[in-house]
């Protein structure tokens, strides 16, 4: 990857900033975007320098100026892009008999809206510059198995697997590949800040992990990178599950 030019965003993130640092490691020249500008440089300042450079830029996904904008500047900088992983994304706590529009909206233009501005745009540099490329979203096992009280966060997640197939049909003519990744319950710092409000939700989950634990940031951005080079060239709308078997648990046995 010593010649590409990645793009993440929600890259400040718990699984952001591990696929921003994994990227680098590989040699990519990394654009961390993020709605945090300032957790975006941090993140930036600390990558490898196997890289070939690193941006960080401020962006609210929902905006398609905003969006324009930041692929404008990563394009001046860098003069192409060559991977866009989508990480950003919000995680709003309403049942849907009480979820609000505004709640409702903010989630799907969060996750999917976003998804889709970014990809429209990073799309149309891809196949200008030619070259082909690799588009990453980060869908979740939630697609599958809904999270009771996150209304929106189901339909989101559900929508990203969707936009992965339907754009990897219309962008194979340009050899540029779109995937999704499922994960499912990821230790990031977000998560164990809940365990540790909540440690039973902890213990029952764990009943549910056939490998006894959580899966890793480290993990979900080394499939990432996989989805993204060449090792996974005939890969194309796939919606990549990475839980440990934690969709299969269903029949799984009381410890």
């Amino acid at each position: 990857m010593k010649d590409k030019v990645a793009v993440v965003t929600g890259g400040a993130g718990g699984i952001g900033s591990v696929v921003c640092s994994t990227l680098a490691q590989k040699g990519a020249a990394v654009a961390v975007v993020d709605l945090d500008k300032d957790s975006a440089l941090r993140v930036a300042n600390r990558l490898p320098s196997s890289g070939k450079s690193a941006l960080a830029l401020g962006v609210d996904v929902t905006s398609q100026k905003s969006v324009k904008n930041t692929v404008d500047t990563i394009v001046d900088k860098y003069g192409q892009i060559d991977i866009l992983v989508h990480c950003a994304g919000n995680n709003v706590k309403a049942p849907i008999l009480e979820m609000s529009l505004q709640q409702w909206q903010s989630s799907l233009d969060t996750h999917l809206t976003g998804a889709f501005l970014f990809c429209q745009a990073a799309g149309k540099q891809m196949v200008q510059q030619g070259n082909g490329g690799a588009v990453v979203l980060m869908s979740s096992v939630a697609a599958m198995a809904p999270v009771p009280e996150r209304g929106a966060y189901t339909p989101a997640k559900a929508g990203l697997i969707g936009l992965a197939k339907l754009l990897s049909i219309e962008w194979a003519q340009y050899n540029i590949r779109v995937n999704a990744v499922c994960p499912g319950v990821v230790m990031t710092p977000m998560t164990e800040m809940v365990y540790r409000r909540d440690p039973e939700l902890r213990k029952q989950r764990l009943k549910r992990m056939p490998m006894g634990r959580e899966i890793t940031p480290e993990e979900i951005a080394n499939l990432v990178v996989f989805l993204c080079n060449e090792f996974s060239a005939s890969i194309n709308g796939a919606a990549m599950i990475i839980d440990g078997g934690f969709l299969n648990s269903g029949f799984m046995p009381e410890p």
